[in-house]
C-alpha cells in the first residue's frame, strides 16, 4: 500500500494545479466578455450648429444641410440631426462621372424639419417632423410649398417621395392627398391617393 502513496499525491497535485488553472483561466475569459458586454458602445461623434456637404463629380454642391445637433453611431453608418435645414441644388452637378449638368442647374430647393437622418454615403437624406419644402413645382418652374411629416429624398436620382399625408400649393392652388412622388430630373410630380384640391383664380 505505501507503493501508492507518492504517485497517488501527485496525482492530486497535479490535479489540484489544473483545476486552479482552468479556473482562473475561465475567470479571465468571464471577466473579460463581462467587461466587454458591460462597456457602452462607442457613440461616434456629436456636434452643435453643424454643417453637412455632399458635392458632386465636378466639387459643386448637391446639397448642403444645416442641422442644430448631429449625433453618429459608429455601428450603424447613419447620421442623426435635429433642428435642420437643407438647399438641395438638383441637376446642379453631373450626376456620374462625364454626365453633363442639368440645364436647371440653378434650380434650388429648401427644406426644413424637426429631425432627419443621412446615411453615411450621403445618397439617402430622410426628414421627420413637419417637413416643409420651398422649390419650383416640377414642369412648370412656378413656386411650390409642399407639408408633410416625413419624407425621403435620394440625392443621385433625384428622387422625393413620402407615404404620409401631404399639402401642396403653387400660384394660389392647393392640393390635399396622402403619398407623393417627385422625380425631379424628369421634371414630373404625382400625388398617389385621396386628392382633393382648391383652385382660387390668379390675381
Amino acid at each position: 500500500m505505501k507503493g501508492w502513496v507518492r504517485p497517488l499525491g501527485y496525482v492530486a497535485v497535479l490535479a489540484v494545479i489544473s483545476a486552479a488553472y482552468y479556473v482562473g483561466r475561465s475567470g479571465r475569459g468571464d471577466n473579460a466578455a463581462d467587461t466587454a458586454a458591460g462597456l457602452p458602445p462607442d457613440p461616434g461623434y456629436a456636434a452643435k450648429d453643424a454643417v453637412v456637404v455632399e458635392t458632386g463629380f465636378d466639387g459643386r454642391e448637391r446639397y448642403r444641410l444645416n442641422a442644430r445637433a448631429i449625433h453618429q453611431q459608429i455601428d450603424s453608418s447613419v447620421i442623426d440631426l435635429e433642428g435642420l435645414e437643407m438647399d438641395y441644388h438638383p441637376g446642379a452637378q453631373d450626376r456620374v462621372a462625364g454626365e453633363t449638368a442639368a440645364a436647371n442647374g440653378n434650380e434650388k430647393w429648401h427644406l426644413k424639419s424637426d429631425r432627419g437622418q443621412v446615411r453615411a454615403n450621403g445618397d439617402d437624406v430622410q426628414l421627420d417632423g413637419n417637413v416643409v419644402v420651398n422649390g419650383q413645382a416640377p414642369g412648370s418652374g412656378d413656386p411650390m410649398t409642399l407639408s408633410t411629416t416625413t419624407m425621403r429624398i435620394n440625392t443621385p436620382t433625384e428622387f422625393i417621395e413620402t407615404d404620409a399625408p401631404v399639402q401642396l400649393r403653387w400660384s394660389g392652388h392647393q392640393l390635399d392627398a396622402v403619398g407623393l412622388r417627385a422625380d425631379l430630373k424628369a421634371g414630373t410630380l404625382r400625388l398617389e391617393s385621396q386628392v382633393h384640391g382648391a383652385f382660387s383664380p390668379k390675381k
